[in-house]
């Protein structure tokens, strides 16, 4: 406000000067009119100060009033907050009073309470893949929930865990039959009746199941155990009452299995390789010759056993041919019949070891080309490893695999046909020397006997 009315001031020397300046120019009129709007100007800058500062004392006591009001407003919440904060400290205080009298009267309680929780865990992840938990599948979410809770299990949940684990005793010794969801080897699922023999074995027409924990179903074994094995699980499932074998797996599905992964005698066949199925058809060649020659050697022998009591000569046995060679040459010396008797006899032991070489031939053979599969595995086996490494064991399983099979071939046809080869060799010798014995009793003259 001084600085307004110092400025109207100014403002007025300033018009009187200019009015002195215009004196010499403007006519007395014009100057006192001049005089007198500067004078109202004044008059009504006045009464507008004056009107401002009594506004302004008028707000100055409301705020005043303002002030105190929001003082004593402060005052009270410190008041309340000092309260509060006491308060809280109080409380704080009882509370860890009442947190070391919870520890101490709890005691030995929170180590029972942590054997619980973790004697619910360790029995769901056994009960959890139990043959039992596809007939009782909500018994998981209980244990579950009992591990892994923070509050502290009643007196409820104890009993609760000792009758499911004394649940899961029981029926490990009992055979049960319930309907459940089966998967079979091609991916379609069906409800069909199962019978359960305790925790270890499941069957269902008569094909042996495996238990999937993730999706609580039963699947069929892709690959079966033998045969024996599955006719005692159509006895199981059709028994009613008594007792009735059956195969369990102690390991509840882990030896089964192993079991079914085995390869059967068609893929140990095929690891052999080509070898593998050399070996077998020498086998199998040497196998028809010995049938053969067995065969031979035994209508041979009875023959030659015929033709010994019999009086007529039989030209289709060894002692026939010989009787015939003996009656043409009856008139003719000694010395002349024995060299044709011989001449005879061995033409008729040939015949009689016909095709027994070829068998020996292939007994010797055999094992060799064992032994060149053997070499071709092994080859293998380092070319797998001087590219992939010992990493993985799969990758040199292949070669071994054929190294193995074809010995193990080579020698399974070997053997036996060394057997057999011995067998006929003196069977058809001790036949040649029967032959000899008749021979010399022609040539003689003497009685056949």
């Amino acid at each position: 406000m001084i600085f307004k009315n110092r400025c109207t001031g100014i403002l007025l020397v300033s018009l009187l000067a200019i009015g002195l300046q215009m004196e010499a120019w403007a006519s007395p009129e014009q100057v006192d009119a001049l005089v007198k709007k500067v004078r109202e100007e004044a008059l009504m800058d006045a009464a507008h100060d004056q009107e401002r500062v009594e506004r302004f004392l008028s707000e100055q006591a409301a705020q005043r009033k303002l002030l105190q009001d929001a003082k004593a407003q402060l005052a009270a919440e410190n008041k309340r907050a000092d309260t509060l904060r006491k308060s809280y400290e109080d409380n704080e205080k009882t509370l860890t009073e009442y947190e070391i009298e919870l520890r101490e009267r709890a005691g030995d309680l929170n180590d029972l309470f942590a054997i619980v929780r973790q004697a619910a865990l360790n029995a769901n992840g056994i009960l959890d893949t139990s043959l039992v938990a596809a007939e009782h599948q909500d018994r998981s979410t209980f244990l579950s929930d009992l591990g892994k809770g923070e509050t502290p299990p009643s007196i409820e949940d104890i009993k609760e865990l000792w009758t499911t684990v004394l649940t899961e005793i029981s029926e490990s010794g009992k055979v049960v039959r319930f309907n459940a969801t089966v998967i079979k080897p091609a991916g379609s699922e069906g409800v069909q009746q199962v019978t359960r023999a305790g925790v270890f074995n499941a069957v269902s027409d008569g094909k042996f199941l495996s238990y999937l924990p993730d999706s609580g179903k039963l699947v069929e074994l892709s690959r079966q155990p033998a045969a024996r094995l599955q006719r005692l699980a159509r006895g199981l499932e059709a028994a009613d009452s008594g007792y009735q074998p059956m195969a369990v797996d102690p390991s509840k599905g882990a030896i089964l299995k192993v079991m079914v992964q085995s390869p059967d005698l068609a893929e140990r066949l095929q690891q052999g390789g080509g070898i593998g199925y050399l070996i077998l058809l020498l086998g199998a060649l040497g196998i028809l010759i010995v049938i053969r020659r067995a065969i031979g050697l035994m209508f041979a022998r009875r023959g030659i056993e015929a033709q010994a009591k019999a009086r007529d000569v039989n030209l289709k046995n060894a002692l026939g041919r010989l009787k015939q060679i003996a009656a043409e040459m009856k008139s003719t010396n000694l010395d002349a019949m024995g060299l044709r008797m011989d001449e005879q006899l061995a033409a008729e032991s040939s015949l009689l070891n016909r095709g027994l070489p070829t068998v020996a031939v292939l007994a010797a053979v055999s094992p060799l080309l064992g032994l060149l599969g053997t070499v071709t595995g092994m080859i293998e086996t380092f070319q797998s490893i001087t590219l992939f490494g010992t990493g993985d064991p799969k990758l040199m399983s292949g070669g071994i695999s054929e190294a193995l099979i074809t010995t193990q071939l080579g020698l399974s046809v070997a053997i036996p046909l060394v057997l057999f080869h011995s067998l006929l060799a003196g069977r058809a010798n001790r036949l040649v020397e029967q032959l000899g014995k008749f021979s010399s009793d022609l040539v003689t003259g003497r009685e056949l006997g």
